[in-house]
């Protein structure tokens, strides 16, 4: 197909749209409509084949509504706020009669209203006051109105302003959130919605080109939007082929420090995700760091399976910490510490080591993949594998000053199945009797953290506290006895969560007398502060079930897998010189085994404070510091490199919109030059600002030409450019000559090229001005 293209004198102006037609032209046709909808439903058809829900599937029918709904919109003369309200209003509408055809169908229109909004405000209130929810109708409500408005946004943007990033971003964005956490492959429609974002760039570009062409009065063919379209299919194929195929070439080591700022917030929309829709389909693939969040809740009914979580090589059978929370505040409990830091392969955690600890290595191996959250043993030293920490440091005057208290562990890099890392860790093999003998002295900022309670805590929970632990004098004596005492309540996974406002250890001791491990540790944890004796609450996993070993190696080291069931919550209590020691409430776990008394002969310490009646581990054990390798732990092709780098997908394309944002607008601003009447004046003008900058001579009594002799003189290189705009200056201002579009369209692109070449000038004239 052959082109006709020849110029013809134009006037510099936006053509008016003044009929549905032409504004259907300008946003680039029916073939914009056909390919937005095609990007919208890979979107809309992800969420629902993703099943994180029933009825999902009208996510669809509100997509669809909010694109049709902005088509029209965009077609009317309709502008400002008018459209938005409009659409606002037939949002609601919309959805509500989706929801009653297909949800409520036992239901009348009247009662469905009422019910959704009944169950919609139970929810804002379980947002506000920090309950759970397992209300999935709201996840799908929610679904439906965000769906609706990238829906309308998408089409309004391109019929109306042809701003390609406005439209693609939110569906995109919303795509890529669903493909990683959803429990199944959607690739497909990552595919489908790449293909057609593609496509629908080379549509619009030429739709701005086709009105930039119409402006100046160029003439070209009707039909050849084909060639550009037969064209973007053949690289759009291309290029999505060659990403598809490309090896694991990314690394997240680089991104480490621009990313860190991310982490903690990113954290805490995992956490509230994960308490706010709890019943959604995970199907295995919940957000790891989620689970051992910032803050813990007491909640309702639980249902755990018997689903993998990892395998754990170890010499000692241990629980497995994920989190500790050291703040009470009667609905569950927080992690308050403030600091997040960096520490890579095998560097110490820097936490004090205590009196008659020994240390173990333990290898861990995810059985899922996508896992964050690093388990160890209950005071890790070291772990193989580069961390994000949440600690805080003993403060200065204190005996362990300057060490540091680790409460969170995470990797940073994404860990999958097949993977493995150790961890060096110290355990306590303090006896009872030793236990018994510590002092209840305790530092000052182990006080200050560990043993306050809220304002608003019932006092008959330190009346019972009191009571149980009246007969003992020493603290284990009484962790012991409170311990005794729950662990007659009854063991039930399905109770109700508390009600709103209550307390919920009051809610557990009192009013229903049953619960499960959160409920269990928090008691005795709270109970025991109650009678000045410090604890925390500790979350992870109870050590799981013992792995038969190989037939061809009985000797091999013991090896334990941890299952979804074996999730866990404990209570550590702080003993003087021996640290934190673990004690289990919980009725359906057995009683912690402790060490047994060491008889005088043997119970000599060696000069790292182990008792040396304990035997070492085999020369097997890595040295410290020098544990083994990891391997790479991200699957290869891009849904590994997706995975590995889901913050830095997130940070590139917040900074790619920044990037386009600010290309388009200085593209904006080329344009407005150019059509500007005082183009020429403006120029000179600008001239005059950069001889003040470069300090060039402007004396008020020299003419236009002899300002411009002087510039050039200056700066030789901008003479051409200079001497064109002063030419054409003085003809308009003095010789009523208007220059043709031609020129005025030349004079800003030279001036355009020479902007570089003046700040290279300033820059430099100030860096010889620094001194030396």
């Amino acid at each position: 197909m052959t082109t006709d293209v020849s110029a013809l004198p134009a006037q510099l102006g936006q053509p008016s749209a003044s009929t549905p037609g032409e504004r259907l032209g300008r946003g680039g046709g029916w073939l914009t409509l056909i390919l937005t909808l095609v990007m919208l439903g890979a979107m809309a058809e992800s969420l629902n084949a993703a099943t994180w829900s029933d009825g999902l599937e009208i996510v669809r029918a509100a997509t669809l509504g909010g694109a049709l709904l902005g088509f029209l919109l965009a077609l009317t003369r309709w502008d400002g706020l008018l459209p938005t309200f409009y659409s606002f209003l037939a949002s609601i509408t919309w959805i509500v009669t989706l929801m009653d055809k297909a949800i409520f169908t036992s239901l009348g229109l009247h009662d469905s209203v009422a019910e959704l909004i009944q169950r919609n405000v139970a929810w804002l209130a379980a947002l506000v006051s920090g309950t759970p929810s397992a209300d999935n109708l709201i996840f799908v409500t929610q679904l439906c109105f965000l769906g609706w408005w990238i829906g309308h946004f998408a089409i309004w943007s391109l019929m109306r302003h042809q701003r390609m990033f406005h439209a693609i971003t939110p569906a995109g964005v919303a795509l890529l959130v669903n493909l990683y956490y959803a429990p199944v492959d959607l690739s497909g429609y990552l595919l489908l919605y790449l293909v057609a974002v593609l496509l629908l760039a080379i549509r619009v570009e030429l739709a701005r080109n086709e009105t930039r062409w119409q402006i100046a009065q160029i003439r070209y063919a009707p039909d050849i939007y084909l060639d550009f379209l037969r064209a973007g299919v053949i690289f759009a194929v291309f290029v999505i082929a060659l990403a598809w195929t490309m090896p694991n070439i990314a690394s997240r080591s680089n991104l480490e420090k621009l990313l860190r700022p991310f982490e903690a917030p990113w954290s805490k929309v995992e956490e509230t995700w994960s308490r706010m829709y709890r019943a959604l389909n995970y199907r295995g693939a919940p957000p790891p760091v989620a689970a051992f969040g910032k803050s813990m809740n007491f909640g309702g009914p639980v249902a755990l399976t018997d689903r993998p979580i990892f395998e754990a090589e170890t010499p000692l059978r241990t629980y497995w910490r994920a989190a500790v929370y050291d703040t009470y505040t009667g609905q569950g409990w927080l992690n308050t510490d403030q600091e997040v830091a960096t520490l890579e392969r095998n560097e110490p955690l820097d936490e004090p080591i205590f009196y008659v600890s020994r240390e173990i290595t333990a290898t861990i191996r995810p059985l899922e993949d996508r896992q964050e959250v690093v388990f160890t043993p209950p005071q890790p030293l070291r772990v193989s594998l580069p961390l994000t920490l949440d600690r805080s440091e003993v403060p200065r005057g204190e005996d362990e000053a300057g060490k540091m208290v680790v409460s969170r562990l995470r990797s940073r890099l994404t860990l999958a199945r097949g993977s493995s890392y150790q961890v060096a860790a110290a355990v306590s093999m303090a006896t009872p009797e030793e236990l018994r003998t510590a002092p209840a002295v305790y530092p000052a900022w182990i006080i200050r953290r560990y043993m306050r309670l809220p304002d608003t805590l019932p006092e008959r929970i330190a009346s019972l506290a009191q009571e149980i632990t009246a007969p003992y004098d020493t603290p284990y004596d009484k962790a012991s006895a409170v311990e005794a005492y729950l662990r007659a309540y009854t063991y039930n996974l399905q109770i109700a969560a508390p009600p709103p406002g209550a307390d919920g250890v009051d809610y557990f001791l009192f009013d229903r007398k049953e619960g499960y491990c959160d409920y269990y540790a928090s008691a005795m944890a709270v109970m025991l502060r109650a009678v000045d004796i410090p604890t925390r609450l500790v979350v992870g996993y109870t050590p799981g079930q013992a792995v038969p070993p190989p037939e061809d190696d009985p000797t091999a080291p013991p090896i334990y897998q941890a299952q979804e069931r074996n999730a866990h919550a404990w209570v550590e209590v702080w003993f003087p010189t021996y640290g934190w020691i673990q004690f289990e409430p919980t009725a359906s776990e057995p009683l912690l085994v402790r060490p047994k008394p060491r008889s005088t002969d043997t119970a000599a310490l060696n000069d790292n404070g182990h008792p040396t009646d304990i035997p070492e581990e085999d020369d097997r054990r890595p040295e410290r510091g020098d544990l083994l390798p990891l391997g790479d732990t991200r699957p290869p092709g891009l849904s590994g490199w997706v995975q590995a780098n889901r913050t830095a997908l997130i940070v590139g394309m917040l900074a790619a919109i920044l990037a386009a944002s600010a290309w388009l607008w200085l593209r904006r601003q080329r344009l407005a030059l150019r059509r500007d009447p005082d183009l020429l004046g403006r120029l000179f003008g600008w001239i005059e600002a950069w001889a003040a900058r470069l300090r060039v001579p402007w004396p008020a009594s020299h003419t236009l030409l002899e300002h411009a002799a002087a510039f050039s003189h200056a700066l030789p290189e901008a003479e051409p450019t200079v001497n064109r705009v002063t030419e054409l200056f003085v003809a308009q201002q003095y010789g009523r000559e208007e220059p043709p579009a031609a020129a005025l369209s030349a004079a800003a692109a030279d001036w355009e090229q020479l902007q570089p070449l003046l700040w290279k000038r300033w820059l430099g004239w100030l860096v010889q001005r620094i001194p030396h």
